[in-house]
């Protein structure tokens, strides 16, 4: 029934695109070494320490922030004092966000974007980078200062005649920040000597010995936690020398699936005996960079990272991801005399099943293969629309909810999936005209088309708000 529009699942690439079915699993980027206490949740948000950042981490979940982009957020910092707002969120939705920080921040160096959540699977998380003012300086406990009582200055003998100025409030840029701006320091081919690998039942640990007289000269240049970085998904890795990503360290399929969260950054010494000198014994002291991945599920891992034809590409992860599994879900070649719907029904089933799971990057997958052999399917056409919704993709969304609207005008979910599309582009009365032509074409009389319209309505409101507050 039309009650059922907002549930039905998400579906994939208008066009079958190879570039479309096979986007990758979500990425842990870490530009820094982790420092104890290394990670927590205070009040609903995952907080994740470094050496010179603090990570916050608010899964965006729910209905009230399907659509949400981050211009539509704002956020603001001063001395140890966080402010986050959005131009339609209740003040209670982001109170977790909000308050006294454990430490002082650098409030240019902050940033703030909306991605894909490696912590809670296929959805988005708000995320929020902290620059200590005092990097290598742990912060104990939680990330926020929450006292049971709320604490101000008392002022005493000079300063009774007036408060101290507080410092202004900086307002935090969004768009997370480019690897392209990291200067180089020195090349992999330069840096690193050998690499060491090994397991356990629980973990991987890859060893890379470095160059010692070219550590030292790269650490005149940057800090230490400014000298790596790592990318990691559930089965892939990439490990590269900020300045120099477009040459990595390491860059492969891991032999199993790992918890990208729990990865962790060493710098630190070995002491072995050199090889092939000639007194035996002689022992070496070399500094090394030890990367452990830590298993999903114990096992051993028939092997630790593997390349394709032994080469390294160049690209971020998201980009080999995608190409890795282009080419392990090529189309099955069994079942040569199945009809066409047979064949898309099948991918359909397996499509159902992962969105009911909330694998949703896996559903876009199916969904866009029983689209190559059933192209006019408009019930197939809007989930695709489904699930570009979900994972902000709205032009393409637009363009499936048209695709099926030209096959079934009549049919009242292509007007509420055109609606949702053209609500995420911003094109406001345009949603509204596209539920109206819904809304009369239901002959049930769901109160969806009214609860959307309205929604579009508050939304457009909050956006011009925001615009005109911009624009003073």
């Amino acid at each position: 029934g039309s009650s059922n529009l907002a549930a039905m699942p998400p579906e994939q690439g208008a066009d079958g695109d190879a570039e479309v079915e096979v986007e990758a699993s979500p990425v842990f980027h870490m530009r820094d070494f982790p420092m104890e206490p290394a990670q927590g949740i205070q009040q609903g948000v995952t907080w994740m320490q470094f050496a010179e950042t603090v990570q916050l981490r608010l899964p965006l979940q729910g209905g009230d922030w399907d659509g949400v982009q981050e211009e539509d957020f704002e956020v603001k910092v001063r001395g140890a004092e966080i402010s986050v707002k959005h131009c339609s969120a209740s003040a209670d939705a982001l109170a977790c966000l909000n308050g006294r920080l454990r430490g002082e921040v650098i409030a240019e160096r902050c940033w703030f974007c909306i991605e894909r959540d490696f912590l809670g699977g296929q959805g988005r998380v708000f995320l929020v980078n902290l620059a200590k003012a005092a990097p290598g300086k742990a912060w104990r406990g939680d990330a926020f200062d929450r006292p049971l009582f709320n604490r101000t200055a008392f002022p005493w003998g000079p300063q009774a005649n007036g408060p101290e100025a507080e410092p202004q409030w900086f307002l935090v840029k969004p768009g997370r920040r480019k690897d392209v701006e990291d200067p180089y320091v020195v090349g992999r081919v330069w840096l690193c000597k050998e690499l060491e690998q090994g397991q356990t039942d629980t973990d991987v640990r890859f060893r890379v010995i470095l160059e010692e007289k070219k550590l030292g000269e790269a650490l005149e240049r940057v800090p230490y936690y400014r000298l790596w970085g790592l990318d990691i998904s559930r089965c892939c890795l990439k490990l590269f020398i900020r300045g120099d990503e477009a040459s990595p360290v390491l860059l492969g399929r891991l032999g199993g699936a790992c918890v990208p969260a729990m990865t962790r950054l060493e710098l630190s010494k070995v002491t072995r005996e050199v090889k092939g000198h000639r007194i035996a014994g002689t022992l070496e002291t070399l500094p090394c960079l030890d990367v452990t991945v830590l298993k999903e599920s114990p096992a051993e891992w028939p092997e630790f990272l593997s390349s394709e034809d032994g080469k390294q590409p160049v690209g971020s992860l998201e980009d080999y991801e995608t190409k890795l599994l282009r080419r392990l879900r090529e189309p099955s070649p069994e079942r040569d005399d199945w009809a066409p719907d047979d064949w898309a029904d099948e991918e359909k089933a397996k499509a159902d099943q992962a969105f009911k799971q909330g694998d949703f990057q896996d559903a876009v997958v199916y969904y866009t293969r029983a689209l190559r052999h059933t192209p006019l399917n408009e019930k197939l056409l809007c989930n695709r629309s489904a699930a570009y919704m979900t994972v902000s993709k709205y032009q393409l969304a637009f363009d499936d909810a048209v695709r099926a609207e030209a096959i079934d005008k009549g049919w009242p979910k292509v007007h509420f999936r055109k609606g949702q599309a053209l609500c995420g582009l911003r094109r406001f009365q345009d949603a509204l005209r596209s539920f109206e032509e819904g809304k009369a074409l239901d002959l049930d009389g769901s109160d969806i088309w009214d609860r959307e319209a309205e929604k579009t309505r508050r939304l457009e409101v909050a956006v011009a708000r925001r615009g005109v507050q911009g624009g003073r």
